[in-house]
């Protein structure tokens, strides 16, 4: 289990925004522009906002960078926009590094391709972090959407007044809350801590979260300001369909156990595992009428196992939930 990437610090004197807006996209679709425009309508101008496409070497005749600068400059001022397409590929996470590393602004926010900001992100979430150095980043609620822009729901209200999260570690161990295009971190944030981890691939923004808020203060923001596209063309819900969201959930577990402070250890991980159980049982009831038998029994195999492994999962709600899907027609 190796260190997360190094993320070096910036050479002095150079020109620093404020903010910088860093896309990463593999074969980016129309979406792309939807959520450019999100940004361009609360740019400050690029003295404050660096704004990057970072494409992570899509393939040729699907994907020509010409065209892509051509769409963009549609709906931004030329030039705007930058736009760094890189010689090779490097994956979901060294895409999100090459980012971080690229960027030059105070705060990095990483806006996957498909979704988008509403009014007020980059104005409130940047305040609070310049006004508390001390932070290491800010988020806030995040509004799903599907992939015609139709609402699914939101994230979870996680507390009623903006401000300091508290007993954020305990909660953002037990349970992914947090989605990527709700965050603003501050860049000095990942030189300290690192990149992210590249032998994760679900879990990678998890593991950051817990990371971080191991580390120092997180603000919170309760107003729905970010949204998060669920839709099948994008990498979370490939993963889903294919089952390789679990292993690396629990992979991802077992890197952050360490920076979980050791004499508190033991009770968050125990509640991270009752909760890994409880969302997969659920999960599989949900989902019954589309899984396979193997799938199915795979699922509860995993659960069982799970809880046998780490006694504090095997809640009496967890083996009654199993209980009910193990003998479910």
């Amino acid at each position: 289990m190796g260190e997360p990437p190094a993320i070096a610090a910036l050479e002095p004197g150079i020109v620093r925004p404020l903010i910088s807006v860093m896309i990463p996209t593999y074969r980016p679709s129309a979406l792309l522009l939807e959520t450019l425009q999100s940004v361009l309508a609360q740019d400050p101008g690029p003295q404050a906002m660096q704004i990057e496409v970072v494409d992570d070497a899509s393939p040729g005749a699907e994907f020509e960078l010409a065209a892509l600068i051509e769409r963009i400059n549609a709906v931004a001022p030329v030039g705007r926009v930058n736009v760094h397409r890189a010689a090779a590929n490097a994956g979901l996470a060294g895409n999100w590094n090459r980012c971080i590393e690229r960027a030059r602004g105070e705060f990095v926010h990483l806006l996957h391709q498909d979704d988008r900001v509403r009014p007020g992100f980059y104005r409130d979430l940047g305040a609070a972090l310049a006004a508390r150095p001390d932070l290491l980043m800010a988020f806030c609620r995040c509004e799903f959407i599907d992939a015609a822009g139709a609402s699914l729901g939101a994230t979870r209200r996680r507390a009623w007044r903006a401000g300091v999260m508290r007993g954020w570690l305990a909660r953002i161990s037990e349970a992914t809350r947090v989605q990527c295009p709700a965050v603003l971190v501050r860049r000095r944030t990942y030189e300290r801590l690192g990149g992210y981890r590249t032998d994760l691939r679900y879990a990678l923004d998890w593991e950051m979260w817990v990371r971080i808020a191991a580390a120092g203060p997180v603000w919170y923001e309760p107003r729905i300001l970010a949204t998060y596209r669920k839709h099948r063309g994008n990498e979370t819900t490939r993963l889903e369909e294919n089952d390789l969201t679990d292993a690396d959930m629990l992979a991802g577990i077992r890197i952050f156990a360490r920076h979980l402070p050791e004499a508190r250890r033991s009770t968050l991980l125990g509640r991270t595992y009752r909760e890994f159980v409880r969302l997969r049982l659920r999960h599989t009831a949900r989902a019954a009428a589309r899984l396979t038998p193997t799938r199915r029994a795979a699922q509860l195999a995993l659960a069982r196992r799970v809880m046998s492994e780490f006694p504090a999962a095997a809640s009496w709600r967890n083996r009654w939930r199993l209980w009910r899907l193990e003998r479910a027609p």
